[in-house]
């Protein structure tokens, strides 16, 4: 547990994503698009087990299922 203390943690703001979050909400939950649109956002891969929502239509994000 003292070791997760030691790791760089980065917090983003949901706010400035919202609109985009607000775009997925047909395709995906509240939830994940969070994820999906940071992603998006800072042009990262989304690492995920959940295979539909690497189907989801409209995600601009790559997505690598594990």
């Amino acid at each position: 547990m003292q070791d997760l203390l030691h790791v760089p943690l980065v917090v983003y703001p949901t706010a400035p994503l919202l609109r985009r979050e607000w775009e997925l909400r047909d395709n995906v939950t509240a939830y994940d698009s969070c994820y999906v649109v940071l992603a998006e956002a800072l042009g990262c891969p989304l690492v995920t087990a959940d295979q539909r929502l690497a189907n989801a239509p409209d995600t601009r994000c790559q997505f690598d299922v594990v």
